[in-house]
């Protein structure tokens, strides 16, 4: 029990110190040595999310060109079909022809 107490009030002393030491000279030099380091911290964010930005405009432009080279595709196989039907029809049309030419009507 006393162990604990001990701590609480340790506890107790430690963050009432630093409530007080937030406007020192010694927290100024602290915040200026660490500000360094901070500094490259915010960069290196920024960087990264730079980064990943770049990636995601570059999978979408991607996606972009997939979705037009199938949309390319699509419009070629319709115009092959359509091609294969208008022979089909003009195969069929002269079989017809060729059916009257020689019927014994």
């Amino acid at each position: 029990m006393k162990k604990t107490l001990v701590a609480l009030l340790a506890m107790i002393m430690l963050s009432a110190t630093a409530v007080y030491a937030s406007d020192t000279p010694i927290s100024d030099w602290i915040n200026s040595k660490t500000s360094k380091i901070t500094q490259k911290e915010k960069s290196a964010a920024a960087k990264a999310e730079a980064d990943r930005k770049k990636r995601q405009e570059k999978i979408a432009k991607q996606k972009a060109k997939q979705a037009e080279a199938r949309k390319k595709a699509a419009e070629r196989q319709a115009a092959r079909e359509k091609k294969a039907r208008e022979q089909k029809q003009k195969v069929e049309h002269k079989k017809g022809l060729i059916k009257e030419l020689f019927s014994n009507d």
